[in-house]
């Protein structure tokens, strides 16, 4: 008797997984989170369409955006050499026989700019790169071969890649994450790429090293102000303006915590412990980087604290 309770439990729990696998794969495409894979997706890879023909790559928890335009592909981000390995299959998968027209890189940060010589290896040796031109003066600083420097250098004034098809906006909106950080803006598809200073329901990078946070969610506030529907990350999932709007307000909020610990005169070890804002306990990262979130909002009230005392 014993025996056929069990089966019968192992039965409906079996099927109740299915039943919640089945409308969370239905949730997902009707949503538009994804529409195709790539054959080969696996843990550490997939690609999938997020608007007419725009496409988000994945590699590990990196993401990053290829656009289809009439000349050709514009590939953002290569990300690294193992992962450009499979941007390559993916950009084929998503659109066959297209070429290869310019690489951009958003910022000159490696773990995002690397990978740019396996893409010119298969798609041609003299393909363009697009960049700021602080990130130009980054990577010819640091001389690393891997990372081939911009041909074709944007000031802050931005750049338009006209294209019937597709047209793109590289704009720049302030220096937060780096100085030389531009976006990607597809008016047609109302569609924003924004890397690493805004993410999908994540705490910022360890304890926001370097990080003007006033800067930061200005720049996260002109992403608000532009006409879009979707915007894809360099960390996480695509979403919506909402999702933006939640990231500034955690910022705000973290900052406002951040000045009633000094008001209260703690110190920055009493703040950490005191402030816990588990509203976001959800989202990424929450246990490993939310302490050091704090830390570093503290650091940067401090510090303003301390400047307007002189």
């Amino acid at each position: 008797m014993k025996s056929s309770i069990r089966q019968k439990r192992m039965f409906y729990l079996k099927y109740t997984q299915l039943i919640v696998l089945a409308i969370l794969l239905t949730f997902a495409f009707s949503s538009g989170l994804f529409a195709k894979s790539t054959k080969g997706a696996n843990a550490k890879s997939e690609w999938f369409k997020v608007a007419k023909n725009t496409y988000v790559f994945r590699y590990q928890f990196y993401f990053t955006l290829f656009v289809s335009t009439e000349k050709g592909i514009i590939a953002f981000d290569p990300l690294s050499n193992k992962a450009a390995e499979w941007y390559v299959k993916a950009i084929r998968e998503a659109v066959p026989n297209a070429k290869l027209k310019a690489i951009v890189y958003t910022h000159w940060h490696t773990d995002h700019a690397t990978g740019a010589n396996v893409l010119r290896r298969e798609f041609g040796k003299d393909i363009p790169i697009i960049a700021h031109e602080k990130t130009y003066k980054k990577l010819k600083k640091s001389g690393n071969r891997d990372v081939p420097l911009p041909t074709k250098k944007v000031s802050n004034a931005g750049l338009v890649l006209n294209d019937s098809k597709t047209p793109i906006e590289l704009k720049y909106l302030g220096y937060a994450h780096t100085s030389s950080m531009l976006i990607a803006y597809l008016p047609k598809q109302k569609l924003v790429f924004a890397v690493d200073f805004v993410n999908h329901d994540s705490m910022g990078w360890r304890d926001l090293p370097g990080v003007d946070i006033d800067d930061l969610i200005s720049m996260q506030k002109k992403v608000m102000a532009l006409d879009f529907t979707t915007i894809a990350f360099g960390h996480g999932r695509p979403g919506n303006k909402e999702v933006v709007a939640r990231q500034i307000s955690y910022y705000q909020t973290l900052l406002r915590e951040a000045k009633k610990a000094l008001g209260r005169k703690l110190s920055e070890d009493q703040s950490v412990k005191s402030i816990t804002m588990n509203k976001y306990k959800n989202w990424q990262n929450y246990d490993n980087w939310f302490k050091l979130n704090v830390r570093g909002a503290y650091r940067f009230e401090k510090e303003k604290l301390d400047k307007s005392a002189q």
